[in-house]
């Protein structure tokens, strides 16, 4: 009996590890004249790509309200945060997230614009061709109690000054918000590792909270490669970044498709994080 009692004091000194699995994905917008490729004819293998990776958090972009609510009838074990980029509500794209009902609670989340007046719906500057919008949730581990934050955004295509000064806006926020928790930072930041936006996204000596790219080497180096599954064009633009107390497990590119093309003209990625016991 006392070797049980001995053996039951050490388990419960070992501290509690999390693991989430998260995954970003541009769902590629519903008004988009993609012929074949159209929303209604792939958003069902979309969809079933989603549940075979299964992911705890799911960051989308490009998500228009009638996609919105195809995902959420569909995915009816997450809740989803998010609103539209054009007012602030469901007009224009979402750069929704989606989370385990049964893993997480929402402990508070908002949503800010990639400007210089980031509370103003609708807003842009710089040298950005169109309005951007980042949304960011605090979820609570509903099994440990861990508290963490989750940035999902959708930078700009054509600004180079927008994407640098959208991912400085991004670590200020988040060095206000997060205070000692634990960050993740997804989407599609139409940017490539050589753009002075991802140096700003990884900069180590500006901000305070640190994010690493959670890129593995041996991965596959692209994710933007459009519908068609013989397309060699391609580029490395989406990205899951996460605070130093996460340590990674493992890093996929899914290229499922149906012989011919993607769900998407972006293929997803997903990450496992794993987190030491940072309960707050």
């Amino acid at each position: 009996m006392r070797n049980i009692l001995f053996a039951l004091l050490l388990i419960s000194q070992v501290p509690l590890l999390a693991q989430t699995k998260v995954m970003t994905y541009n769902i590629r917008n519903s008004n988009a004249m993609d012929g074949v490729n159209r929303w209604n004819l792939r958003r069902e293998s979309l969809v079933g790509l989603v549940r075979k990776v299964d992911p705890d958090i799911l960051g989308t972009q490009e998500v228009l309200i009638d996609q919105l609510k195809y995902l959420k009838k569909s995915l009816n074990d997450y809740e989803s945060f998010g609103v539209g980029r054009n007012d602030g509500k469901h007009k224009g794209e979402h750069s929704a997230l989606f989370f385990k009902k049964d893993k997480y609670e929402l402990v508070t989340g908002s949503n800010f614009w990639l400007s210089e007046t980031p509370q103003v719906p609708g807003s842009k500057s710089w040298d950005a061709a169109i309005t951007r919008i980042c949304s960011w949730v605090e979820l609570k581990d509903k099994s440990t109690g861990n508290v963490f934050f989750v940035f999902n955004t959708h930078f700009d295509h054509k600004g180079v000054q927008a994407r640098r000064n959208s991912a400085a806006l991004i670590r200020r926020t988040i060095d206000s918000l997060a205070g000692d928790h634990p960050v993740i930072a997804i989407g599609d930041f139409n940017l490539v590792p050589s753009d002075p936006g991802y140096a700003t996204m990884t900069d180590k000596k500006d901000f305070r909270v640190q994010l690493n790219d959670s890129y593995m080497d041996g991965a596959l180096p692209y994710t933007d490669c459009g519908f068609e599954v013989s397309n060699k064009k391609c580029s490395r633009i989406d990205y899951i970044f996460s605070s130093p107390q996460y340590s990674k497990n493992s890093y996929t590119v899914h290229t499922d498709n149906n012989g011919t093309y993607y769900p998407s003209d972006h293929l997803t990625i997903s990450v496992v994080l794993t987190l030491g016991n940072e309960k707050k």
